[in-house]
């Protein structure tokens, strides 16, 4: 097994592995119980994009300053484009909606597909342009205290904007996401500049100000997820085990809605939501580890 370096000289943090194998988890459970003052889900949601961006600056310290947009932004479109051909195939099997043969019923589905959970793949794509001008400005104390300023300012509006509107999807996700996105990006240089308190304290600022205005729990589950991001990070944990749970997180993601489909096919729609959640995240499991075995559709997952 490869144990890859950090930029700080540090092995490859495994309960990172864990902490989105849990969060892809937390997705499936929030997706079975479907509540309406849901925080299992945005704290999912959260960890996830805070891990994400936090890697993938991670990735330019790695290459000498240089991210692959390109390249990866091929790497994420080809399963959103498939996983939107399949699951708008299924939709046209089951569906009885009259209208399902209507390729295209407002402009805003094609940032989505045909499935509401595809949002996260072109919000990625669109967001990973920060990456690198964020990884090679933020180089000191001084310009991370200004982009966390910056955070503050847009987080609080975005997360207004999510919490206060109904926009057409996939713009309460967007809203919500893009401020958690951000604070993964300024946390690689934090943790190097050994300011991880600064943005702990914004993130706590952000987080009080949204539920002053709006005292529901999904406002503090990003503090909650930025405390679980040092809690792993933190985490001493060395198993072979770790770095493959990791690796089948995206296709657990991807794939949990067609066997939670197949849990109420197949137990009725009353079905509970544990069964539901079991269902759905094991099957997504084994689809994911059978279809990363295979030499053409690897990718996808």
């Amino acid at each position: 097994m490869t144990d890859p370096r950090s930029p700080s000289g540090h092995p490859h943090r495994q309960a990172i592995d864990l902490a989105r194998f849990l969060a892809a988890f937390g997705i499936v459970v929030a997706h079975a119980t479907v509540s309406p003052r849901d925080w299992v889900g945005h704290l999912a949601l959260a960890l996830f994009l805070i891990l994400t961006a936090f890697l993938a600056v991670q990735s330019v310290a790695r290459a000498g300053g240089r991210y692959g947009w390109l390249r990866r932004a091929r790497r994420l479109f080809l399963p959103w484009v498939f996983w939107s051909v399949l699951y708008r195939l299924l939709d046209l099997a089951i569906s009885d909606d009259p209208d399902r043969f209507i390729p295209l019923r407002e402009p805003f589905s094609l940032l989505v597909g045909p499935a509401v959970h595809l949002w996260f793949l072109p919000f990625v794509i669109l967001a990973m342009i920060l990456v690198q001008p964020v990884a090679l400005w933020v180089t000191d104390a001084q310009r991370l205290a200004r982009a966390l300023g910056l955070l503050l300012l847009g987080g609080v509006g975005l997360f207004w904007v999510h919490g206060a509107f109904i926009l057409p999807e996939p713009f309460p996700q967007w809203a919500f996401a893009l401020p958690l996105y951000a604070y993964g990006l300024l946390l690689a240089p934090a943790h190097r500049l050994g300011r991880v308190g600064w943005l702990l304290a914004g993130m706590a600022v952000l987080s009080g100000v949204m539920w002053w205005v709006d005292p529901q729990p999904w406002p503090l589950t990003a503090l909650g997820a930025a405390l679980l991001f040092e809690l792993f990070w933190r985490l001493p944990l060395r198993h072979p085990i770790l770095p493959w749970l990791g690796s089948v997180a995206f296709g657990i993601y991807l794939m949990h809605p067609f066997f939670m489909l197949f849990a109420y096919k197949a137990f009725g729609a009353d079905v509970g939501w544990p069964l539901k959640t079991a269902v759905a995240f094991g099957l997504s499991w084994a689809a994911t580890l059978g279809i990363q075995r295979l030499p053409v559709l690897r990718t996808m997952v």
